[in-house]
């Protein structure tokens, strides 16, 4: 008898299960998105632009190159015909001489005479370098003056890489970053001193638990209000106050007045004269660190706070027990604790430090004065961007991001080598 059933046909049911994980790259891409345009492509384009002349003359875009000539700046279009006409200059004074002429050292004066006369634009100190090599010696080898000649002016068309031209304008010997970094330094560190001890001092008073300080919450609103002002705001109101009418010197006149009437009126003494303090270098800076202090020190004390508050406090307790003081306290227990957290401040502040720029900025007029005493790295920075000269603002952007970089890497190595962990 013949089977009629009809096997069964297994069905397999596919689950749908939800993939949790994947979501969560679709919502940190915006974060990518927005470094790799705003942050990455930026940074990587003026570490290009370091290797490379460019800038703008007018509305011309000249470059980029990446090298350029030796011994003349500017366009190429302007100092070619100049490489011309010494070149042939140079040939006639080569005529003047026989194949038989030894060289000698009065030849560096006749090469030098010669180019200079023909090319204005030349830059003579590094020209002039060279060729008393060539004419040394020459004069040592007994060379015939026509092959000196003929090396000058080959030296003419000599090429050297961009980023070497744009470290020389960037250190150049009048007007060099050196400068520059020592002011920032300075300024950096007259506002930083006062600021992390007063930090210091207001963090550990409002987390002390036996002080029981009143109105804290009001102190640390109060101390923190000069950091939410905008720095060129802040900037203004200085250099309305210390301006030679401005109310400092209006209140020194008149307590001078009233504590030398008598010698003022009888010529003994003359008047009052204002105290001009955006003309002293030493004023100046000491201004601009007084305001990144007041600007910075409530930001610094809070974070130093939650330092403290993170310390436990069974081992303070442990320690007034055993009969610690307030100092002993202070530098046994929360400084070695709380040193994590003042290295991060520390860095964080030289950070901001080396790129001090809005408050030297207005406070100078953007000139650094007195005598570029307050021009920071940043300003420098900014005034070959204005010119449009992107190759050594290029190379000063790469030196500050080196400069950050190893002085942190100092600040962290110094600090926390008891926090590391040693195999």
């Amino acid at each position: 008898m013949a089977n009629n059933t009809v096997p069964a046909v297994s069905k397999t049911k596919k689950k749908h299960s939800v993939q949790y994980d994947k979501w969560g790259y679709f919502f940190i891409a915006p974060f990518f998105l927005i470094y790799i345009i705003f942050s990455l492509i930026p940074l990587l384009t003026t570490f290009c632009y370091s290797f490379l002349e460019y800038y703008r003359d007018g509305l011309d875009i000249i470059g980029p190159n990446a090298s350029v000539a030796r011994y003349f700046t500017g366009q190429e279009e302007y100092y070619s015909w100049q490489i011309d006409d010494a070149e042939v200059a140079l040939d006639e004074l080569a005529a003047n001489y026989d194949l038989s002429d030894k060289t000698t050292s009065d030849l560096e004066n006749e090469i030098l005479t010669t180019v200079t006369t023909a090319a204005e634009d030349i830059t003579v100190s590094k020209y002039t370098k060279k060729i008393k090599n060539l004419v040394k010696k020459g004069v040592r080898s007994g060379t015939p003056a026509t092959q000196v000649i003929e090396a000058a002016k080959k030296e003419l068309r000599d090429r050297q890489s961009s980023i070497t031209r744009n470290f020389e304008i960037v250190f150049n010997s009048g007007d060099n970053m050196a400068k520059y970094f020592w002011n920032t330094l300075v300024m950096w560190l007259i506002g930083f001193i006062p600021q992390i001890i007063i930090s210091l001092m207001l963090a550990v008073w409002f987390t002390n638990t036996e002080l029981r300080l009143k109105g804290q919450q009001f102190f640390k609103t109060v101390i923190y209000l000069p950091n939410l002002i905008m720095a060129a705001a802040f900037a203004m109101l200085f250099l309305a106050l210390l301006s030679p009418n401005g109310p400092v010197n209006n209140i020194l006149k008149g307590i001078y007045n009233n504590m030398n009437e008598s010698q003022i009126a009888s010529g003994e003494l003359p008047e009052y004269t204002p105290i001009r303090f955006f003309s002293s270098a030493g004023w100046t800076r000491s201004i601009v660190g007084l305001m990144n202090f007041l600007m910075w020190y409530g930001n610094t004390t809070i974070l130093l706070m939650a330092g403290v508050m993170g310390i436990d406090n069974s081992l303070f307790e442990a320690a007034r027990i055993d009969g610690a003081n307030a100092m002993t306290i202070f530098f046994k227990i929360t400084i070695p604790l709380l040193l994590p957290i003042f290295v991060y401040v520390l860095i964080t502040s030289l950070i901001g430090g080396i790129q001090m720029f809005d408050v030297p900025q207005i406070l100078s007029n953007g000139m650094g004065t007195p005598n570029r005493s307050t021009m920071t790295i940043i300003m420098k920075l900014n005034k070959h961007l204005a010119n449009k000269n992107f190759g050594p603002a290029g190379v000063t952007s790469v030196l500050i991001f080196a400069i950050t970089g190893v002085l942190s890497g100092i600040v962290y190595k110094m600090t926390m080598q008891n926090y590391q962990n040693k195999r």
